[in-house]
């Protein structure tokens, strides 16, 4: 029995049989699979902010560009910080609860000033209300 790249009958797996559709290239990829992507998001942010898209890189833990945080901060008249502190300034301005899983600053490393999925995502949502 031939195998395919997972070790199982081709004809069981969609990427053997050639019937995957999935796209094989996903840039920024930082969610469930089949979910929405930091990328995404951050495209969205950035045409609301009216600044160039940025490309993150691909794999998990894709660092945002400060540079959209700062720019932000000064569409919506928050101050300026770091990216965790600048989103949790703008979606509080919007009046939309801040939870602890939209940065890193609550976990044991700190994280490095990262900010998740779902806070660039709750950052969207506040920039739509604000802008």
């Amino acid at each position: 029995m031939d195998e395919c790249v997972h070790g199982i009958d081709p004809a069981w797996c969609a990427t053997g049989s050639k019937t995957d559709d999935t796209p094989s290239n996903r840039v920024g990829a930082d969610s469930f699979h089949g979910g929405e992507r930091k990328q995404d998001v951050l495209n969205d942010v950035t045409d609301m902010l009216g600044l160039p898209r940025f490309v993150l890189r691909e794999g998990g833990g894709s660092s945002l560009p400060s540079e959209v945080f700062d720019a932000a901060a000064r569409r919506t008249g928050v101050s300026n910080g770091s990216m965790p502190e600048v989103c949790e300034f703008i979606v509080r301005k919007a009046g939309h609860p801040y939870s602890p899983s939209f940065d890193s600053r609550a976990t044991v490393s700190g994280g490095g000033s990262t900010v998740t999925l779902q806070g660039i995502q709750a950052m969207r949502k506040a920039l739509g209300a604000l802008l």
